[in-house]
């Protein structure tokens, strides 16, 4: 099992922590590669969460033709519109180079200061 830290921009970070977003959607880097099933992330260094499986893609468009757009992103925007917004973040050379993989995550409980001591 691995932790890995992932950062998310404050509006999606909202929507992680109220349970409405479950699908985080990343360029296939290197470093995200061997994520699986039953590791954990870190999102922005507060939200602790565990990967319940992992799906490669070679676009984003293909994410969102199999993919729940409203697990993605809760606000539903239109396809097209979902579609922008992952090239707002990525370069398309990216997308094409790395490929796309799609996180199912679940939330966990923080740990309370009396726990795992």
């Amino acid at each position: 099992m691995k932790v890995y830290k992932l950062y998310v921009r404050d509006e999606y970070l909202e929507m992680i922590k109220s349970g409405k977003k479950k699908i985080e959607v990343r360029v296939a880097y290197p470093q995200l590669r061997g994520i699986q099933s039953k590791d954990k992330i870190l999102f922005n260094n507060l939200i602790p969460a565990e990967v319940v499986s992992v799906k490669s893609y070679e676009t984003f468009r293909q994410v969102l033709r199999e993919e729940p757009i409203k697990q993605i992103f809760p606000d539903e925007p239109s396809f097209e519109r979902a579609l922008k917004r992952f090239h707002e973040l990525y370069p398309k050379w990216k997308e094409n180079r790395y490929g796309v993989i799609a996180i199912k995550f679940r939330l966990l409980k923080p740990k309370s200061k009396g726990e795992g001591q």
